[in-house]
């Protein structure tokens, strides 16, 4: 019975996923300004690393420790996920969450 209330749910959630849509995000500086990211396709590795490696960051800057100790073991040596993580830790070492879209170059 259980399994079959967690099969629904999980029916359910991935119906109400698929039918929603996201808006692009407006810059508000000259395309230039932004990190490569948000001027190509869609990697779901690399926005995945760099969501993590953002997280990261903002873990250590606050609790302190290792970044390598937080970085997913199984998807590390990925050239795309490694890219994002790079990018991610970078772009929120002061602690600071910031969207890879609305990042600008040092």
């Amino acid at each position: 019975m259980k399994s079959k209330l967690a099969l629904i749910g999980l029916v359910s959630l991935s119906v109400i996923g698929c039918s929603s849509t996201t808006p692009e995000p407006k810059p508000t500086q000259g395309i230039e300004a932004y990190i490569g990211v948000g001027n190509v396709a869609y990697d779901s590795q690399y926005h995945f690393g760099y969501d993590q490696g953002c997280k990261s960051a903002i873990t250590v800057k606050v609790d302190g420790g290792s970044l390598a100790a937080l970085k997913d073991m199984t998807l590390d040596g990925l050239d795309s996920f490694d890219k994002g993580w790079n990018a991610g830790t970078q772009a929120c070492q002061d602690g600071m969450s910031r969207s890879m879209y609305t990042v600008t170059k040092p």
